[in-house]
């Protein structure tokens, strides 16, 4: 099968999607009841998980693994390629953002200030996230499955499921559904 590399990272953002929608759903249910409780803490440990765990370990697959394949045939300082390390580096921001505000929630820092902090980057990042996948779903990967050979394919799978295994943090998993 050809584009297996391909295959692997959509089905990581069709997983990285359902958290994204359970990460809306938390956000809606924090708005409704503005107070951060043990049951908040355990809704979000999954996500924090996540942020802290695998997003970084699906970022390593792309950024390192993935595009220096393509500036076989893309440049590397100009155009997607270009456009998705600074994609990279918001998200990164935004992700640091979230933590160190729920970090500090869940240490005893519930005030209004804090959480509204939170609540803002978290909705930032969500929608950072999202952008982020449907370009790279839409725009990049079609160009890049009529260009990358078979056996680079299957090198990069090869890679892929490698760091998948050496990034694996807090037992979380991204699971296909």
């Amino acid at each position: 099968m050809a584009n297996q590399c391909i295959q692997h990272l959509l089905e990581e953002h069709r997983a990285a999607e359902r958290v994204l929608d359970a990460f809306d759903a938390f956000l809606d249910r924090l708005e409704a009841s503005p107070a951060w409780t043990a049951a908040h803490e355990e809704a979000f440990a999954p996500i924090r998980a996540f942020l802290a765990g695998h997003w970084p370990a699906h970022r390593q697959k792309e950024e390192q693994l993935f595009f220096p394949v393509l500036e076989a045939f893309l440049p590397r300082d100009a155009g997607p390629l270009e456009v998705l390390r600074g994609e990279f580096e918001e998200i990164a921001g935004e992700t640091d953002r979230v933590l160190l505000s729920a970090n500090l929630i869940a240490h005893g820092g519930v005030h209004a200030k804090t959480l509204h902090a939170f609540q803002r980057a978290a909705r930032a990042l969500c929608q950072l996230l999202r952008d982020h996948i449907y370009k790279v779903d839409r725009v990049l990967f079609p160009m890049v499955a009529r260009q990358l050979p078979p056996e680079k394919d299957g090198e990069l799978l090869a890679a892929m499921h490698a760091a998948g295994r050496s990034r694996a943090t807090a037992g979380f998993r991204m699971r296909s559904s």
